[in-house]
Formats: structure tokens, sequence, C-alpha cells
């Protein structure tokens, strides 16, 4: 296929062939399994990806920038959503035509989040005195893909539908729960029910049925961050850049001390 970039096209929709098995790895995984990775800026906790759970495509991490860290330029194959869950920062980009002197910027806090296509110059930079903690998913396919992380609130009890799909991964990272996953074996012939602990992750592989649920029957709610990555966008252009702020209207809270960030 034709890499169609961001900003450069329309990406038709087309359902991606089924994998064999759909799935072969666990799905859920706990932080204290991620693959911890320093970085320049920090670290990256690595829940979901190849070594983890054995899908090459995309990978699901949660990041910590800390203060007083050089910034870096990044320009990578990659495009990748970030949702920030703790901190203050500063985001500049450099989408096509944009003069170097006048970046797109904006300013990161708990509900920001940012897509960033494939081959986009941009820095991130932790402008306050304590960690910025965010969640990234990034796809590593050379194709029209868009990474995409939004919160989600379940009651007790609570939850979606069953169902699966054709054209896209998901997966959950939960910030306070703790949360639940119902998974179908790879040939969709049965199916489990998987807890999944606080800044743990699920890994939800297409053509396998599943839902995700509050599983306490009473007390509080069970909060997470929704992330997928869409491998052809339904006929939409593809962003260059996607900046959205989610609102701080208790379904998107500023967590406290007590959600272990």
């Amino acid at each position: 296929m034709q890499p169609i970039l961001p900003g450069q096209g329309r990406v038709p929709y087309t359902p991606l062939p089924k994998k064999e098995p759909a799935y072969s790895g666990p799905i859920v995984v706990s932080r204290g399994e991620g693959i911890v990775e320093e970085q320049p800026y920090g670290k990256s906790i690595k829940l979901l990806c190849e070594e983890t759970v054995g899908d090459d495509t995309f990978t699901l991490a949660e990041r910590i920038y800390e203060p007083l860290k050089e910034p870096i330029l990044v320009e990578k194959h990659d495009s990748e959503a970030l949702h920030i869950l703790k901190g203050e920062g500063l985001y500049e980009a450099w989408p096509s035509n944009v003069p170097i002197e006048r970046p797109i910027t904006a300013p990161l806090q708990p509900g920001m989040e940012i897509i960033t296509g494939q081959y986009i110059k941009h820095r991130i930079t932790n402008t306050g005195i304590s960690p910025l903690v965010a969640i990234v998913t990034e796809c590593h396919l050379d194709f029209p893909a868009y990474p995409h992380n939004y919160p989600a609130i379940f009651e007790p009890g609570k939850g979606t539908d069953i169902h699966q799909h054709d054209n896209r991964v998901e997966a959950f990272y939960v910030i306070q729960g703790p949360g639940a996953v119902l998974i179908a074996d790879p040939d969709n012939t049965s199916t489990r029910e998987l807890l999944v602990p606080e800044r743990g992750a699920a890994y939800q592989p297409m053509y396998v049925y599943h839902r995700q649920f509050n599983p306490q029957k009473e007390g509080d709610s069970c909060y997470w961050i929704h992330s997928m990555v869409v491998y052809n966008h339904r006929g939409s252009r593809m962003p260059q850049v996607h900046i959205r702020q989610h609102e701080l209207d208790g379904k998107t809270p500023l967590w406290e001390a007590d959600s272990g960030l």
C-alpha cells in the first residue's frame, strides 16, 4: 500500500486481514510487568507491546517526563497519541509549512490529548517542578493509522456491550479501579473475565469479542484511558497534529494523590 501521510489525502475504509491466531500472548499486563526504558526525558514503561503481548503494530506505555531535563526535538516514523494524566508542560510542533520560529504550541495539563502524525517534528518540555505523567499510544506501521486516547468512566457494575472490531486494536489503561475485561479466546468460542489493576492495561485484538466493565457491584467508579489505533480511518482526512482538551467535568477528573500517580 502506498503510504498516505498525515494531511496528504483521504483514506478508504478496508477491513484488515485477521491474524492467525488472533492473539497468542497475555491480555492483561500490570505496571510491574511493564518494560522500563530509560529515556532522555525520564523513562517509559511499556505495558502493551510486542515484547509483552506479541503485537508488533502498536505500543501503549506510561511516560514520565522529569523536570529539569533538556527537551529533545523528535521526528519519527511512528504516529502517537499522548494523554496527560499529571503535571504541566509545553508541546511544540512543526507540521508542514509551519515556520521554524512559529511552531504550533499547546500548554500540557491533565485531560489534554495530543495526536502527532508520522514524521512531524515536535518537542515536549516539562515546565513544572514535579514529573509530567502521560499515557502514549504509538502506531509502528507505515500505514494510514490514527492512534487515539480518551477518558472513560464506568459506574459499579456498568460497562460496554460485547463487541469486536475489524479495523482497530484497543487498549485500556486503568487510572482508578480495579477494572475488568471480558475477552474471547482467539476462535471466539468461549470467554473469560480478567481483572485489570490500577496503572495496568488490557489488550483487545482485532476480530476478538470483548467488553470492558467495572467489576465492583457498589462503591467507586472505575476510570480508564481508552486507547485505540484505527488502521484505516473510515474515509476521513488524516491530521498532522490534533489537539483536544477533555473537560474537567467529573468524567476526566484531576485525580488526587491516592490514585497512585
